[in-house]
């Protein structure tokens, strides 16, 4: 018998058998990578068509009354980015992302081609490669498309980060500032300030009303946010007014580079007649924001103060720069009267 003929026969038998594995397994990544794209093709259209918004209504009331859906077509952001030559790489990918858990969490989202128009959608926190929804424990059973439970959304701060903690635009990082807070600390996430715990129905098919996250976001836009933004403290002694500015948010204040907190300090004559009146901007271009949790001292010369003057202090919201003065929110404020 020849020996050495009998090994590569079978060897030649060995690859004949693995070549054939290795074809059906490419057929069959070539198919689900096919199947994938379809089903993620398919998923856009339901959105589209309304599929999102007649599954699940409650969430979708929260949502299509967000920021997050309004990212693309807020008309302050869209003024903001015609400013900025290269805007398709500083601003509109976080603006109109493609799926992040598509792209890779946490790495700079990319800006898709359809549907700019819904913003930060369903589809891009939720949909994956596979054409798959992933949510938290407790997702209801659907008939449109596959669930996934996935333990990012338990603890969403990097799923955030992806648009919220890129270093490389700073109007985007709150995340950073978080992470080293009191707040990352004690095991709290972005979610449980901006999204907090509702219970209701999550979708048509289910059976009972279950704990889940307010997707509305809740930011500088919220005038409840944020007037629980800040708190005031005043001292008055020897003609100096002292004022303590408290951040009580878990990550810089203001968030934004283009927002702007003015500290406004008004003296008053008993009669409501005003004797002066001081102010500090508080912002990224006067890098003078507050780090989270941080207590700051603001001193003000009160010389001119007499018994009976009213010391008003206020603190002040714009938006941005150009914010007219009857847009401007009032996040605190407080009075002390001159012994």
């Amino acid at each position: 018998m020849n020996l050495k003929a009998m090994h590569w026969r079978i060897v030649g038998v060995s690859l004949g058998v693995f070549g054939c594995v290795l074809i059906i397994v490419t057929i069959n990544q070539t198919l689900r990578a096919e199947n994938g794209a379809q089903r993620v093709t398919e998923a856009y259209q339901g959105f589209q068509d309304g599929k999102c918004r007649s599954c699940h209504p409650a969430i979708w009331r929260e949502w299509e009354n967000s920021m997050h859906a309004k990212a693309w077509v807020d008309e302050i952001y869209q003024a903001a980015a015609q400013q900025v030559p290269d805007r398709e790489t500083k601003c509109d990918q976080c603006h109109a992302p493609q799926p992040i858990l598509m792209t890779g969490i946490a790495e700079m989202p990319k800006l898709r081609n359809r549907q700019r128009e819904a913003g930060v959608s369903c589809l891009v926190c939720h949909l994956d490669a596979n054409g798959a929804m992933n949510g938290p424990p407790a997702s209801a059973e659907t008939y449109f498309h596959a669930n996934v439970t996935n333990p990012i959304y338990t603890e969403p701060t990097t799923l955030c980060g992806t648009c919220h903690g890129q270093q490389t635009v700073p109007e985007h990082d709150q995340v950073s500032s978080f992470l080293n807070s009191e707040f990352a600390d004690k095991n709290n996430s972005c979610a449980t300030c901006h999204m907090p715990v509702v219970k209701r129905l999550q979708s048509t098919t289910s059976h009972e009303s279950i704990k889940g996250r307010k997707h509305t976001w809740r930011g500088s836009r919220s005038v409840a946010q944020l007037k629980r933004a800040a708190t005031l403290q005043i001292e008055y002694e020897t003609g100096q007014a002292t004022v303590q500015l408290r951040s009580r948010t878990g990550h810089i204040l203001p968030g934004g580079t283009l927002r702007i907190i003015v500290l406004e300090v008004t003296l008053l004559a008993p009669d409501g007649t005003e004797r002066q009146k001081q102010h500090i901007a508080i912002s990224a271009e006067n890098e003078n924001r507050l780090l989270p949790s941080e207590n700051r001292a603001y001193a003000f010369d009160m010389a001119s103060a007499t018994t009976g003057d009213t010391i008003s202090v206020r603190l002040i919201y714009q938006l941005t720069p150009d914010t007219p003065e009857p847009k401007r929110i009032l996040m605190a404020e407080k009075t002390l009267r001159v012994h």
